[in-house]
């Protein structure tokens, strides 16, 4: 029977170009990110109101659909980019990001590796070895952007628990532990939820993750890690934080990574939230010790003020989770040599194949806006909180709980001659108003079982008069509502 030659009906050729006015397409979202208020309640009935969820038979015009889901997000947002949100850990995006990430998207190159994407791979590793620097790793240091901190401490972890278990992991797993001294990771109390997670799904459990205390600033102390050390004997890793997710504490790397050192352990440093500190010059040496690593975690859609989404995994030595990810079927091996540039993959080094060009956005606004200027926006963060905890110092109705050793701090508003019970109730009612009034926002949180104002300042647009503002609606609210209850 002879083949019938196909031929795609005109009708249904996707290869068109859309000829859509780009800047005109996102001025109304760009005209957005400052409005109030940040958050605005609401129902899943009310937003399904506003998106139409009829089956997609096409030819709708774009400009409608661009408009309706404008629109649905300017009813009911939740504005990570408005410079008074100061909640929780959240990017607040450059200029730079739509037009990079529309790069992306035309591109559309899967950067698994070189073979797959020579230019979008190289621009990644460029963008890795810069970021290595900052954090003064050798030159020979290797990474992969992921797509969370979450799944970078994981996928750290993961390498260092493989490293413990020895050559037989691969083929044993856990039972390469069997006859000996059950694993276990070692963290702060403050450390992320995300360090259990990751040994939940690693199949140590959360009881082989052992938490130790903190001192005063909420810093893993030394002393119980190395107590900890001792009392253990096969602890995969250590997880250090450079800027924990409640108060920004940075842990004493230094003293951590000389004991890491000595007693032979895996280093991990948890720096998804502080790492854009590194930027910095004038906030680096609050960071003295994280060259002493194995691995280190950085969102640079965290502090480096970038959009969702890209995490930098950095190894000191990438043979260990070499060791553990590398995986070649026939259909993907372009050559013998798996060290020369040329058959470079990411997937050797991490779990991901398919993934798009993460690396363009962070290069793109790396070259254009340059470390030295975006470190000065995360040093004004930082003076920002400072400044806020002068002023809340100054004011006897406010009282500083946590300091900021980053740009984070907690404060309570606490009026005299109120008692402690009544007091509480205030403030989680002051942070539910200002949040209703929509020019603020903060996450709740406590500290010693008290819930506090949690500020975290990560927004490149955040400037003095917010955080002064900030202050005054807190004293307003909070003295209405005393004398609601005095009256």
């Amino acid at each position: 029977m002879a083949a019938q030659r196909p031929a795609l009906d005109p009708a249904d050729d996707l290869t068109h170009a859309l000829n859509v006015d780009f800047d005109a397409a996102l001025e109304p979202l760009f005209a957005q990110r400052p409005r109030s208020p940040i958050v605005r309640p609401s129902t899943e009935a009310d937003v399904r109101a506003l998106i139409d969820d009829r089956w997609p038979a096409g030819d709708e015009p774009l400009a409608a659909l661009t408009a309706q889901i404008t629109q649905a997000f300017d009813a009911y947002p939740r504005r990570n980019t408005h410079p008074g949100f100061f909640g929780w850990v959240a990017p607040s995006g450059l200029p730079t990001d739509p037009l990079a990430h529309a790069m992306v998207a035309a591109i559309n190159a899967n950067v698994g590796g070189y073979w797959s994407s020579p230019v979008g791979t190289t621009i990644e590793k460029t963008v890795i070895r810069w970021l290595a620097e900052l954090a003064d790793f050798p030159a020979t240091a290797e990474g992969v952007i992921l797509s969370g901190g979450s799944i970078s401490n994981l996928c750290g972890i993961a390498t260092a628990l493989a490293r413990a278990a020895g050559p037989d992991f691969r083929e044993r797993g856990m039972a390469a532990f069997a006859n000996d001294a059950r694993p276990v990771v070692v963290c702060s109390t403050a450390a992320h939820f995300s360090i259990r997670r990751a040994a939940i799904l690693l199949g140590l459990g959360s009881d082989q993750v052992v938490a130790v205390e903190t001192d005063a600033e909420f810093r893993l102390r030394p002393d119980r890690l190395e107590a900890a050390l001792e009392q253990h004997a096969r602890v995969v890793c250590v997880v250090a934080s450079a800027g924990t997710t409640n108060t920004g504490a940075i842990d004493p790397l230094a003293e951590i990574g000389a004991l890491c050192r000595r007693h032979g352990v895996w280093l991990h440093v948890d720096a998804a939230l502080g790492g854009g500190g590194l930027m910095s010059p004038e906030l680096r040496p609050r960071y003295a010790g994280i060259e002493l690593a194995d691995s280190v975690v950085m969102d640079l859609h965290k502090w480096f003020f970038q959009s969702l989404a890209g995490s930098l995994l950095l190894y000191r030595d990438a043979e260990p989770a070499r060791d553990l990810f590398y995986d070649s079927p026939d259909y993907l091996r372009s050559g013998d040599d798996i060290h020369t540039p040329e058959q470079y993959m990411f997937f050797h080094i991490a779990p991901e194949l398919s993934r798009r060009c993460r690396g363009l956005p962070f290069y793109l606004a790396f070259r254009f806006y340059g470390f030295d200027r975006l470190g000065r926006n995360a040093l004004h963060n930082v003076e920002c909180a400072e400044y806020l905890a002068a002023l809340i110092e100054a004011e006897d109705e406010l009282e500083l709980v946590v300091a900021p050793q980053l740009s984070i701090l907690c404060f309570r508003y606490r009026p005299a001659g109120v008692d402690d019970e009544r007091i509480d109730a205030i403030n989680s009612e002051i942070r539910d108003r200002i949040q209703l009034e929509g020019d603020y926002l903060m996450s709740a949180t406590q500290i010693r079982g008290r819930p506090v104002l949690r500020v975290c300042i990560l927004n490149h647009a955040t400037r003095a008069d917010h955080v002064e503002g900030l202050r005054d609606s807190v004293l307003r609210i909070g003295r209405a509502l005393v004398d609601g209850i005095s009256r």
